[in-house]
């Protein structure tokens, strides 16, 4: 079917063969053979031929440009329809790639927690080994320390309780006879 610029041209060709052939009939008819009326019959006859010629035309020119317009309004829509799929689908993949950086940013993040964690985690370790192992010789410390002061004590006690010992047998072979002398400035007697 050709494009609605192409249907004008045609037209005017179709007319113009239709009257040269009418045209030509109507001329090669003598004036003596035919009457007046007969040619005015003729020419009724050319005109309602033109006439179903253009409006049969005129359709095919009317439905050219129809379906030119609906080709047209298709091929708009059907581009409007691509533009929007197209649109639809680089706003997915743009929300699917910053998607996926968010995931990979928490991922790093939750690594670089957990590796703290790990390491906080290490250092108390050791803080609290440490901690025992000072606190376990320093306990060890102290209890050598107080043996050695109980040690210590014992032979105070020991030497107290000799001490004692020898006094009271001193006291047991010393003469029974004590003198109680007063000093001239004290009034508490001196033994």
């Amino acid at each position: 079917m050709p494009p609605p610029g192409d249907v004008f041209p045609t037209l005017f060709d179709a007319l113009r063969d239709r009257l040269a052939v009418h045209v030509s009939v109507i001329d090669s008819v003598t004036p003596g053979d035919n009457p007046p009326t007969c040619r005015s019959a003729s020419s009724q006859a050319a005109s309602d031929t033109l006439k179903t010629s253009l409006s049969t035309f005129d359709q095919r020119v009317h439905r050219c440009m129809v379906e030119e317009i609906r080709h047209d309004a298709s091929a708009n829509r059907l581009q409007m329809l691509r533009r929007k799929r197209l649109d639809v689908s680089r706003t997915r993949e743009a929300k699917q790639r910053q998607k996926q950086r968010l995931i990979t940013v928490a991922e790093a993040e939750c690594d670089a927690v957990l590796l703290d964690v790990s390491k906080h985690d290490h250092n108390f370790h050791l803080f609290v080994t440490d901690t025992h192992t000072r606190a376990a010789a320093r306990l060890q410390t102290l209890f050598y320390e107080c043996i050695a002061e109980m040690k210590k004590a014992l032979v105070r006690m020991e030497g107290v309780a000799a001490d004692t010992t020898e006094e009271s047998e001193s006291m047991k072979t010393a003469p029974s006879n004590i003198f109680i002398f007063y000093p001239s400035n004290t009034s508490a007697p001196v033994v």
